[in-house]
């Protein structure tokens, strides 16, 4: 019987790890987006001072 509660018990803590391992936090989420925002950014205004550049 105690082995059964042991194995429950376990069973119970892998599942709630896989569970939290396999959602996103949000911090995640939005630290993601705001480095892509800036690399967008970063982007955009390169090829903008090439295309002043070169119309001149």
């Amino acid at each position: 019987m105690a082995n059964h509660k042991m194995f429950k018990k376990w069973l119970v803590l892998s599942a709630i790890a896989t569970a939290l391992t396999l959602i996103p936090r949000r911090s995640s989420r939005n630290a993601d987006t705001e480095v892509s925002n800036k690399d967008c950014n970063k982007a955009n205004e390169q090829s903008r001072s090439h295309d002043n550049t070169t119309a001149s």
